[in-house]
């Protein structure tokens, strides 16, 4: 009996080897599978929604950029209009001094011509004078013009 219950024994083990696994194997790949093609799916997700952070950011940084390029603009217009407002108010003034100028030359050669006509008119009244009728005596001498020296 030793021997049969040896031969059981071995018999036993053999078969009991030999026999399939059962094992929730297929379970849990299916589960492995499925978790795996939603953490594809969410890092597709996650890298569309990076790629349009980034858009975001890059346009942020240009609007930043222009926004401190406008602001730069803005104070050199500024100060270019205030040396232009300067510029033309010496202008203004550099204007008015030549208006009073022109006035001053206007009243000096009225004046000039008032003296080369009171010249003139004695020249011509000494001319028209016979040679006789001048005496040594020197006529009066034309009135000046009021206003000159």
């Amino acid at each position: 009996m030793r021997y049969l219950f040896i031969a059981l024994a071995a018999g036993g083990l053999g078969v009991g080897c030999a026999t399939p696994r059962v094992s929730s194997e297929p379970r849990m790949s299916v589960e492995v599978e499925r978790w795996r093609g939603r953490y594809q799916e969410e890092r597709e997700r996650a890298e569309a929604l990076a790629v349009r952070l980034a858009e975001a950011e890059s346009a942020l940084e240009a609007v930043a950029q222009e926004r401190a390029e406008t602001a730069q603009l803005n104070q050199v217009l500024e100060e270019e209009l205030g040396r232009a407002a300067a510029v033309r108010h010496s202008l203004v003034e550099h204007n008015a001094q030549l208006v009073t100028r022109q006035r001053e030359m206007t009243a000096l050669r009225e004046e000039l011509e008032d003296v080369w006509y009171q010249a003139a008119l004695s020249r011509a009244r000494r001319r028209s004078q016979p040679p006789s009728a001048q005496e040594p005596s020197q006529a009066p001498a034309p009135p000046m013009p009021a206003g000159s020296p």
